[in-house]
């Protein structure tokens, strides 16, 4: 029976600490956002290594980036049957920081970066805990041009970071008890990134057009927890979670000098990724069991001034996640479709000789549907909407 409580115990904050994260990971900068994060074909900043680091041969001098967010999220509860609810959040956010060097006129460039993959922040006003932190990853890259149009890339993530969850009301299974507890979850993992980018510009007669993939491998993400409790005797445990392949592909086209459009389809196979925890068990990452397959799409125009550059941009993408709209006619539950949003952003900027400024703000949001509970033959949702507000300052040298 103890042994059971355990893996009960570790089974559910399992679930509650990977089930709401957003698993669409994708590269960083303010430049991406505008476009709807369309980017694996442009990838011509010093961002590219996030994105994809063929990329990078595009530099034909030093860069440094840094990436800041500031992200509000609104929660609404609605039914048919209960009071209807509401709740939101906000916190800003060090997201990304990167620098790259090319060697030999840009046909060879290195690249080092920081970046926050999953941010597992949580202050509801309307709830009393809160949680800090998530899962970041250090990277180092290199890229190639095998050819005028040709060039490759490859990079390695080192992922790293602590979850912190604090002043907690939790089960002790040993005890058989409730206490307060206060979670720190580090994580740790490797996996590689590798990149491809044609680029036609380059031809002896240019055609203003580029193409981007990308694959990133699979790995296990070790997610090490460390359960304090006030009164009762400390828990560790370890988990596993399934971090899948993910294949990104990607086109941008020019329009004359200044005129920019670039679409992106991106697949996280998801679909069979468990987490896998203590005594052998294991559960579905995914309630929908469907991949996370994304499109994204984006346009940028240039206005050249005497003063700068001023670019606008606008994007549209959609938002997969990992939950599943429910159907519950009888007691038996049983999920349907996957809960998917779109998102929509706007951005804008100033580009020097020696630096640039970008600024987007982007809207999220999805609803989860919840028709004919078992027993109250009821209808219930909850929407999700995120608003992001990201800058990026990007130094040449």
């Amino acid at each position: 029976m103890k042994k059971f409580l355990i893996g009960f115990l570790i089974v559910f904050v399992s679930l509650n600490l990977f089930a709401g994260a957003d698993y669409n990971i994708t590269g960083a900068g303010a430049r991406a956002a505008g476009l709807g994060g369309a980017f694996i074909a442009v990838a011509d900043d010093a961002t590219a290594i996030s994105w994809n680091p063929a990329g990078l041969t595009q530099l034909y001098r030093p860069e440094i980036s840094i990436v800041t967010k500031f992200i509000a999220e609104d929660w609404e509860y609605k039914s048919s049957y209960w009071d209807a609810e509401s709740d939101k959040q906000s916190h800003f956010a060090f997201n990304f920081a990167s620098a790259a060097y090319p060697f030999m006129n840009g046909k060879l460039v290195a690249a080092i970066a920081y970046q926050q993959q999953l941010d597992w922040y949580s202050d509801w006003e309307d709830e009393d805990d809160k949680s800090t932190g998530g899962a970041n990853s250090i990277t180092s890259g290199l890229a190639f041009r095998l050819l005028p149009i040709i060039s490759i890339g490859f990079s390695t993530n080192v992922w790293l970071g602590n979850w912190i969850h604090d002043d907690v009301w939790a089960y002790h299974p040993d005890e058989d008890d409730y206490d307060y507890v206060d979670r720190t979850i580090t994580f740790s993992g490797l996996n590689f990134v590798f990149g491809l980018m044609v680029d036609f510009n380059n031809l002896e007669t240019p055609v203003p057009l580029k193409f981007g993939a990308t694959m990133r491998t699979p790995f296990d993400l070790e997610v090490a927890v460390e359960a304090d409790y006030e009164d009762f005797e400390d828990l560790e445990y370890t988990n596993t979670v399934d971090m899948p392949i993910m294949l990104g592909f990607g086109a941008s086209f020019r329009i004359g000098d200044y005129f920019t459009l670039s679409t992106d389809y991106e697949i996280r196979a998801y679909a069979d990724s468990k987490i896998h925890y203590e005594l052998g068990g294991t559960s579905d990452l995914s309630d929908s069991r469907d991949n996370l397959s994304q499109i994204r799409v984006g346009a940028e125009y240039l206005f050249v001034t005497d003063f700068a550059v001023i670019p606008l941009r606008t994007g549209f993408k959609t938002i997969p996640t990992l939950l599943a709209n429910g159907n519950g006619p009888s007691n038996d539950w049983e999920f349907t479709d996957q809960t998917t949003g779109t998102g929509f952003s706007f951005g804008t900027g100033l580009i020097f000789d020696r630096i640039a400024i970008d600024a987007t703000f982007e809207m999220t949001s999805y609803e989860e549907k919840w028709d004919d509970w078992p027993n109250i033959g009821e209808d219930e949702s909850a929407t999700s909407t995120k608003y992001n507000t990201t800058i990026s300052t990007i130094f040449y040298f």
